[in-house]
């Protein structure tokens, strides 16, 4: 899954992924924050901790983070019923 597909499934879907604690492009260091963004070519997904430690837990292709992007969405839309 590129950006551009997952942008369209969340708009698609309706889904306000802030709310699901998830961003897209940038990096924050927000507790319990799950995000991705480029840095020189690679798309790197990180989560941040309960004490703002920010850790990068993967980096990959557009294709391999988005296709995680999406898991992760997915998850969190069913546990929290969103």
């Amino acid at each position: 899954m590129t950006r551009v597909e997952y942008d369209n499934y969340i708009v698609k879907q309706n889904i306000d992924i802030s709310k699901l604690n998830i961003v897209i492009g940038d990096k924050k260091e927000i507790p319990y924050i799950t995000g991705c963004f480029q840095e020189d070519g690679v798309w790197k997904l990180y989560m941040v901790g309960e004490r703002q430690d920010f850790d990068i837990v993967q980096q990959g292709s557009e294709e391999e983070i988005f296709d995680l992007m999406y898991s992760i969405t997915e998850s969190r839309r069913k546990r929290n019923n969103i």
